[in-house]
């Protein structure tokens, strides 16, 4: 028996043959050191229904005490923690891309957005949306609230602020970052309480807290910049796992101090490359089961860094090449996204095991392995998987007699079988075993294997072992 090399990262490659193997929607997790093996593959989170609006996509949004506001489309909708049909907000927001929602600390908090080229956006007493109330803000691109301000940014490397809780414009609380010519796309908060200023070839971190005049000082220049907007995640409540960038070096960096550590492999450094407008591409972050995930996403691709076994994964949805969650942000304990596909506001969970409705399925590929340069003759593989995982109550019979796919390529990956497909069991039933024999001969680039599993139950891959010979 030849133990099957899982990989604990996805690694396409750029051709097949030089490919590490897949990871797609599903994500290893270390298990006890007494476990039957050291890792096991899990269907990453679901998206469950959490509420509904009339048209439009959504573009951001932000939790207010005990209301959720979310721009879809040019409107404002509110929502409670019951979730159901949105609440509309008369007044239009402009613009198709992301929105910055904030607000800030006041006994009724003034609630603010900002669509890039658009202008600032205020809810007034009436819960209606209107032009920021202070002329003063002049056209930002972008808003965040830091220690108690307001604190705009302008494409022209401007910043600005309003007076503490309040939405009031002093006009003497301006600055500039000046350390490049670069366009300034935004400001977010660091976790050690300093504010950093992203331009499009250059980070500046800015901090302490002047009596007078702009309330932060320059503290120091990170030679990095984002390529987007939407390309900076980790400020959002709940998370705490650091700072995560697309940068203007085209990889994806984690923000260690005042350094930015790259941890893209190539594969995603290419996609990123390769990427028409890369000022598209998002970044975003969430919690589930006790990982950090750091979502990257372009127009035809997802790929997700887990900092807890700090691995990647990629994810699609049913039929898609692309993952459908859009900005992702806490909420009523929850982790809530919009959806690329329709008005939908989602909610990521665990405990959910499709995407409103829709399958979500998993696939792990195996980088080449053989004898090389011998071939080999395969006449087995047994699965090691939760046997029995099959759902008694679920739907008839994907999940109530659950099976995988299993493929296979001999000769590295060029070219693959047609599936098979194979029992796990129903219901607690785990005794048999989860095998498939006769696959042939495999050439001198070795054998990659390919495992599939689709149906809404909760389910995980372990490992597999092929029975070889080696041929002369």
């Amino acid at each position: 028996m030849t133990d099957v090399p899982f990989p604990l990262l996805t690694a396409p490659g750029l051709k097949p043959q030089t490919a590490g193997g897949r990871v797609l929607n599903c994500y290893p997790e270390k298990l006890p050191a007494t476990a039957g093996k050291p890792y096991g593959w899990f269907r990453v989170p679901g998206l469950g229904a959490f509420g509904t609006t009339p048209s439009g996509r959504f573009r951001g949004g932000v939790l207010v005490n005990n209301l959720f506001y979310g721009v879809f489309g040019s409107s404002v909708y509110s929502w409670t923690s019951a979730g159901g049909v949105g609440t509309l907000q008369p007044g239009p927001i402009p613009g198709s891309e992301i929105v910055f929602a904030v607000r800030n600390n006041a006994a009724n908090p003034d609630v603010v957005f900002v669509s890039p080229g658009n202008g600032a956006f205020w809810i007034n007493g009436s819960g209606q949306v209107v032009a920021y109330p202070d002329a003063n803000v002049g056209q930002p691109n972008a808003v965040v609230f830091h220690k108690g301000f307001f604190v705009f940014t302008y494409g022209n490397g401007t910043t600005r602020t309003s007076n503490i809780n309040v939405t009031t414009i002093n006009t003497l609380n301006v600055a500039t970052a000046e350390s490049k010519p670069d366009t300034l796309y935004r400001p977010i908060p660091l976790g050690n309480g300093q504010l950093l200023l992203c331009g499009s070839s250059s980070l500046e971190v800015w901090g302490g807290q002047n009596d007078a005049g702009y309330p932060f000082s320059y503290i120091a220049t990170i030679a990095r910049g984002i390529v987007g907007p939407a390309a900076i995640a980790g400020a959002e409540d709940g998370f705490g796992k650091g700072t995560f960038l697309v940068g203007d070096d085209f990889r994806v960096s984690r923000l260690d101090g005042y350094e930015c550590v790259p941890i893209s492999n190539s594969d995603l450094d290419t996609l990123i490359e390769r990427e028409p407008d890369k000022t598209k591409i998002r970044v975003g972050v969430f919690n589930s089961r006790g990982h950090g995930f750091v979502v990257v996403q372009g127009t035809t691709w997802c790929f997700i860094f887990d900092t807890t076994l700090r691995t990647w994964h990629e994810r699609n949805s049913y039929l898609k090449n692309y993952w459908r969650g859009l900005y992702p942000v806490q909420a009523f304990g929850k982790w809530l996204c919009g959806d690329s596909d329709a008005a939908n506001l989602c909610e990521i969970s665990a405990n959910v095991r499709k995407e409103l409705g829709e399958p979500i399925r998993m696939r792990i590929e195996t980088g080449p392995f053989g004898s090389f340069p011998n071939a080999v003759r395969i006449n087995a593989i047994e699965m090691f998987l939760t046997k029995g995982a099959s759902d008694a109550t679920g739907h008839d019979p994907d999940e109530t007699n659950a099976e995988i796919a299993i493929s296979i390529s001999r000769n590295g990956g060029q070219n693959w079988s047609n599936p098979r497909n194979v029992k796990i069991g129903r219901q607690a039933i785990t005794n048999g075993r989860v095998r498939s024999s006769i696959w042939g001969q495999a050439e001198v680039q070795g054998v990659r294997w390919r495992f599939e599993e689709s149906a809404g139950v909760d389910f995980a891959f372990m490992g597999a072992d092929q029975q070889q010979d080696v041929l002369r």
